[in-house]
């Protein structure tokens, strides 16, 4: 049941040891109600199987690293959607598994628990504008990237990456590659999928993903108006009014986007009538 696996999601994204893949195919369950995830788990346990079984080294890791990525892409032939970047099945972890195409968030997620399912330490780093997967330790892990077929990433690298991602807003810290709370790594996996299904004209499937939002510990005022836009859409405009004041309540400020909240608000009201 959705509700139950929104629950299990609230639940484990405030874990410090959270499987980013489970927090994944929790998401999934709002596009096949059906899914099982704890059978899903065991598709990722088969797939650790296999790297487990060509031997693992687990406590030096740049060789690590480099086995880890010759499994998963060389292997196993996962790399990044370059041609349909933007369809909403490459932030779906179900999909990724079958197509192994994705995101750098689902392709390092995949990465991430295969690693810790053999014994190699990983967790995910949050770039800005590309998540990569961290091998080792936390103060100078070894990187790679996953979409770009497991590519090992030097700090010069990443640092232009950083530079141009933002446009040349920020500079590269070493305090970016800091293993990401499981509640951001969600966070940004759905924020993918909202562009990506609103973008596809899929509103009542962009819709859960800010209701899956608002669930989070680091839920935001945005998120409201947000939701009121895709409630409008569906015509669900009771709701809509009210999620537009929700955000109206939690902000102060008179920004243009506030003004139109508030103009929003008033037009779902009328539309109830």
């Amino acid at each position: 049941m959705t509700i139950a696996s929104r629950e299990r999601l609230r639940t484990l994204v405030r874990r410090n040891d959270a499987d980013l893949a489970e927090a994944a195919l929790l998401c999934c369950v709002e596009v096949e109600p059906r899914l099982d995830v704890d059978t899903e788990l065991l598709r990722l346990d088969a797939l650790a199987d296999g790297l487990r079984s060509r031997g693992v080294t687990r406590d030096e890791p740049t060789t690590a690293a480099s086995e880890l990525a010759a499994y998963l892409a060389g292997t196993q032939g996962f790399r990044g959607d370059t041609t349909s970047y933007h369809d909403p099945a490459n932030g779906l972890l179900t999909r990724v598994l079958e197509r192994k195409r994705g995101l750098p968030i689902t392709l390092t997620i995949v990465y991430v628990a295969i690693a810790r399912r053999v014994g190699i330490p990983a967790f995910l780093v949050n770039l800005p504008g590309h998540a990569v997967t961290g091998v080792g330790g936390r103060e100078r892990p070894v990187l790679l990237d996953p979409f770009h077929e497991g590519m090992r990433l030097d700090e010069a690298t990443t640092a232009e990456r950083v530079v141009t991602a933002t446009g040349g807003r920020l500079e590269f810290r070493r305090a970016m590659l800091r293993p990401a709370p499981a509640v951001n790594v969600v966070r940004r996996l759905l924020n993918n999928l909202t562009r990506d299904f609103a973008a596809a004209d899929r509103p009542f499937d962009a819709l859960w993903t800010v209701e899956l939002k608002q669930l989070l510990p680091n839920r935001l005022p945005e998120d409201h108006r947000v939701h009121g836009q895709l409630l409008t859409k569906v015509g669900r405009f009771d709701e809509a009014a009210a999620a537009y004041e929700a955000y109206l309540e939690l902000t102060s400020d008179e920004a243009p986007a506030r003004v139109e909240a508030r103009q929003a608000a008033i037009q779902a009201r009328a539309r109830m009538n």
